[in-house]
C-alpha cells in the first residue's frame, strides 16, 4: 500500500519526503495492504481534528487519529492519477502530548497513529473487546518494528 503524505503549511517539517522516519513509515505501510492501493496521510492541529470528529462522529473533542475508508471504486481526494482507499488524519497536538506521556518522539507517535489508521482502513475496529484484541495483534509487528527503528536511531546519535 502506498502512502500519500499531504502537506499542511503548519506542519511542513513533518511532510518532507526525504525525512528518514517518513520513508521508514512508508516502507512499513507498503507491507500492510495491497500493493496497488494508496492511503492519504494528513497532519492537522487539535482544532481541525475536533471539528472533523464532531462533524463525522458526533464527538466534539479532539482525538489522535481519524480514518476514513473510501474504497478504490469511489475515488477520493487524491490527485487524478491516484485512487486512495482512504484517508488518515492525525492531530500533531494530541500526538505530541501522547509522545511526551509515553516517552516517545513525536515522529514515532505519529508513525504509530498512522499504522493504526491504516488498519482501520483495512477493516479493523476496536469497538468490541474481541475486535480490539484482533486489531492490536495485527498492529503489534509494525509497532515493534517502529520501536526498534526509532531506538536504533537514538542509540546512534
Amino acid at each position: 500500500m502506498r502512502l500519500i503524505v499531504r502537506s499542511d503549511p503548519r506542519h511542513l517539517e513533518l511532510t518532507d519526503p526525504d525525512s528518514p522516519w517518513l520513508r521508514h513509515l512508508a516502507s512499513l505501510v507498503a507491507g500492510i495492504g495491497p500493493a496497488a492501493a494508496a492511503v492519504e496521510l494528513s497532519f492537522v492541529d487539535d482544532a481541525t481534528i475536533r471539528r472533523l470528529n464532531r462533524d463525522w462522529r458526533g464527538r466534539a473533542e479532539p482525538t489522535d487519529v481519524l480514518s476514513f475508508h473510501y474504497g478504490s471504486e469511489t475515488g477520493g481526494l487524491a490527485d487524478a492519477d491516484e485512487d486512495p482507499e482512504g484517508e488518515i488524519i492525525v492531530s500533531v497536538d494530541t500526538a505530541a502530548r501522547q509522545a511526551a506521556a509515553g516517552g516517545r518522539s513525536v515522529a514515532e507517535e505519529l508513525s504509530v497513529l498512522a499504522i493504526h489508521g491504516v488498519h482501520h482502513i483495512l477493516g479493523f475496529d476496536h469497538e468490541r473487546e474481541a475486535d480490539a484484541d484482533a486489531m492490536a495483534a495485527a498492529e503489534e509487528p509494525y509497532r515493534e518494528r517502529l520501536g526498534a527503528w526509532f531506538r536504533s536511531r537514538s542509540e546512534r546519535s
